[in-house]
């Protein structure tokens, strides 16, 4: 066996040479025209919310601005909440992704912190409305917070963008890059200073001090791993 996969390509899944049937094609086709969409939709209702309180926005104005008719957005989504959930998710998504795949397993702790901070620091670069008006808890206004249901599957997916840092972090220690330290506390204490230092910057306070949201970054990151690295001896 081992002679016979002595080469990645020995050991590959075999292609199938069947054809796709009709039927595969046009139910990839309608699987796009869905999600595309859906997208659309999306756009066009985010930049409602963002223009207004939750509460006086409705279906038939995310319609209109989505140039869709208001019996095509009920094709898609149930309710307005459903709406202002997916525009939430799809953003959480983009930040969480990004995190995730920051992570090599392979690379050093310091290259793999560096690369999810400049990741978390480029989300809130692209998406400052979340400082603003939209939040991942609250509907815009933050007067009332997301049903139960919502805010159960956004605290899932964030957990999934924390556990890579612990990750990264517990590989680090694993391979004594790091000192042996409680791993989720200092996530956690790693996962508040990058959203304060995201306020900062997107509130443009950093200015204040002659500095840049990215050399806020690099310098939290910095001051962070002089406290869990271990110094090699020179």
């Amino acid at each position: 066996m081992a002679a016979i996969c002595s080469k990645m390509m020995d050991c590959a899944v075999p292609i199938s040479d069947s054809k796709p049937t009709p039927q595969d094609v046009k139910e990839r086709r309608k699987s796009v025209r869905t999600e595309r969409r859906r997208s659309e939709i999306l756009d066009a209702a985010k930049k409602v919310f963002l223009d207004r309180d939750f509460s006086t926005v409705t279906i038939e104005e995310i319609a209109e601005a989505a140039a869709f008719s208001r019996a095509t957005i009920y094709l898609y989504f149930k309710s307005k909440q459903e709406v202002y959930t997916g525009v939430l998710l799809r953003d959480m998504d983009t930040l969480i992704t990004g995190l995730t795949d920051s992570l090599i397993r392979t690379d050093t702790v310091r290259n793999n912190l560096f690369r999810m901070a400049t990741s978390y620091m480029n989300f809130f670069r692209s998406h400052p409305e979340y400082f603003a008006t939209l939040s991942f808890y609250f509907f815009p206004g933050r007067r009332e917070p997301l049903p139960e249901e919502a805010s159960a599957t956004i605290e899932g997916r964030l957990a999934d963008g924390i556990l890579s840092i612990e990750e990264a972090i517990k590989l680090g220690i694993e391979r004594g890059e790091a000192r042996p330290i409680d791993a989720r506390a200092v996530t956690l204490a790693l996962w508040a200073q990058w959203m304060g230092s995201a306020n900062l910057g997107v509130t443009g306070q950093t200015a204040e001090y002659g500095r840049t949201m990215e050399q806020v970054f690099a310098d939290g990151i910095d001051i962070f791993l002089e406290g869990i690295i271990v110094r090699q001896p020179s």
